[in-house]
């Protein structure tokens, strides 16, 4: 414990070089700061003391003087903060135009599906299926006009989408199925019921696909925009075995996060939570991405084609799939 010098208090501070409590600290700030001047109505010999120090503002500030504050010390102080918060800006913003949200959208407008007519399907699991066999396509375009992912070795293209699509899967269709009741639109614009995949036995893991992803969705509007971010964060995963480009992805993920997180405070400057509502959906969907793995995905064969050769064929391809 310090004794300030100014007014014999108790103190942990140590502004300016010497010891003072923080409310000379504070008050010697602002002065300098705002540039503020007082006059004295006594005899400019006021008493300052921790019980009289608010009795004359000017007789406080000179003995702020006296006891050796420096108001070159306040003013350096706030240009380091001014450097400090500009670089932080430019960061930002270096962040945002190095990670076009915009191009992020455009890549989920790409692969909108038709609709269909709506309906109950005997075969849901089928149906299922083949929509994933189309989805599959699409996602290889999709991650084709993603920010800087083509730029990564195709190796570590391949890894990411192996290890990502059935979670981008899920996050897709559970978007696309919020003005649905019930119901869960396919990749082929198919429309999904409950009682369908209670019959064909998936009815559970349906279950929670509306109400941990579809229901949440809905309820916080979520917009493409933020769908696409999620869905770049489900990539962009560094801890994919066998990555080479783990600081690359590492890095890609973090800008994407903050371009997320700028777009969530233009968009929704009410909503202050909104970022970290949309974060939350992530495990969920990890979960249910596992859980979906169990039940159908078959996915080690493309018809006779392996997967990883697939998918090289596709990011190989100078066309959209």
């Amino acid at each position: 414990m310090f004794l300030t010098i100014i007014t014999n208090c108790n103190s942990h501070v140590q502004p300016s070089c010497i010891h003072s409590c923080e409310g000379c600290k504070g008050f010697f700030k602002r002065t300098v700061r705002k540039d503020l001047s007082y006059a004295c109505r006594e005899e400019k010999s006021c008493i300052i003391d921790k019980r009289q120090r608010n009795r004359c503002q000017y007789c406080r500030y000179q003995k702020c003087l006296a006891m050796g504050m420096k108001r070159e010390a306040v003013q350096e102080e706030r240009q380091r903060t001014k450097e400090r918060d500009q670089s932080e800006v430019e960061s930002t913003s270096s962040l945002h135009s190095d990670m076009p949200i915009e191009r992020i959208l455009e890549a989920e407008k790409r692969v909108e599906c038709k609709m269909e007519q709506q309906g109950n399907y005997e075969n849901a699991v089928s149906h299922i299926c083949n929509a994933t066999n189309k989805q599959l396509f699409q996602l290889v375009a999709w991650a084709k006009h993603i920010p800087h992912f083509t730029s990564l070795p195709l190796e570590d293209q391949v890894l990411l989408l192996r290890a990502g699509w059935n979670e981008l899967l899920i996050a897709s269709f559970s978007h696309r199925s919020i003005d649905v009741k019930d119901g869960i639109v396919l990749a082929t614009g198919i429309t999904v019921h409950r009682n369908s995949a209670q019959q064909a036995g998936v009815g559970t893991i349906f279950d929670r696909v509306l109400s941990e992803l579809v229901s949440k969705m809905r309820e916080m509007k979520m917009d493409r925009t933020e769908l696409g971010c999620l869905r770049s964060i489900i990539l962009f995963n560094p801890e994919v075995r066998g990555l080479k480009s783990i600081q690359e992805v590492t890095l890609l993920r973090e800008k994407i996060y903050a371009a997320l997180e700028g777009y969530c405070r233009v968009a929704w400057p009410d909503d202050a939570g909104r970022f970290a509502k949309l974060l939350l959906r992530l495990p969920a969907i990890r979960s249910i991405g596992l859980k979906c793995l169990e039940y159908l995905f078959f996915f080690k064969m493309i018809g006779d084609v392996p997967i990883d050769d697939f998918l090289v064929e596709m990011l190989e391809s100078r066309s959209d799939p």
